[in-house]
């Protein structure tokens, strides 16, 4: 399985939402900026190798189970320093979202809470996903977020975007279930 995830953590902005705690300088880039490309089991951080996880599930009432994951640096822990996930249910006729949830892991910190679709950002919806592609074991899509917030702190998070704004593009060869 091969992974192309970049993205860029800033402090959320236009919001009163507190900037989360950011590593500074990482094995996957500095300020902010974070990279995981390569391939399933490929060194990646310090000898750690790259965990990702792409799967699609079909079910009876047309939609698509998209479970995406992609991890490095669990150091002796089970839990890693960095992540991207997001789970989906996705319209297999017009892949369109019916419902998802995304997670940026930070530092061991879970950015979490709030739901993911193809409306603006909002803080009931703080992740937009567009021009979503999936098929012949590949999915892509792009996504920006504002203000995710932290399941474990409740009052701090972060926007998540391309480097120099606007969203980031996500990803995934040879998945299971495409």
């Amino acid at each position: 399985m091969l992974v192309d995830a970049q993205w860029n953590l800033t402090c959320p902005a236009d919001t009163e939402v507190d900037c989360g705690s950011l590593a500074a300088e990482t094995c996957l880039g500095s300020v902010g900026q974070r990279t995981i490309l390569g391939v399933h089991g490929e060194p990646a951080c310090m000898g750690d190798a790259i965990l990702a996880v792409c799967e699609s599930v079909d079910r009876a009432d047309g939609t698509r189970n998209i479970s995406l994951e992609v991890n490095v640096d669990r150091g002796n822990g089970s839990f890693p320093k960095f992540a991207f996930e997001l789970g989906a249910r996705i319209n297999a006729a017009d892949d369109s979202v019916e419902s998802c949830n995304v997670t940026i892991i930070e530092d061991e910190v879970p950015y979490d809470i709030g739901d993911c679709g193809e409306e603006p950002p909002s803080m009931a919806q703080p992740c937009q996903l567009s021009s979503i592609s999936t098929g012949n074991g590949e999915v892509s899509f792009a996504i920006e977020c504002r203000s995710l917030l932290s399941s474990v702190t409740g009052t701090s998070g972060f926007d998540v975007s391309a480097v120099g704004g606007g969203p980031t593009t996500i990803q995934f060869a040879n998945c299971r279930g495409f």
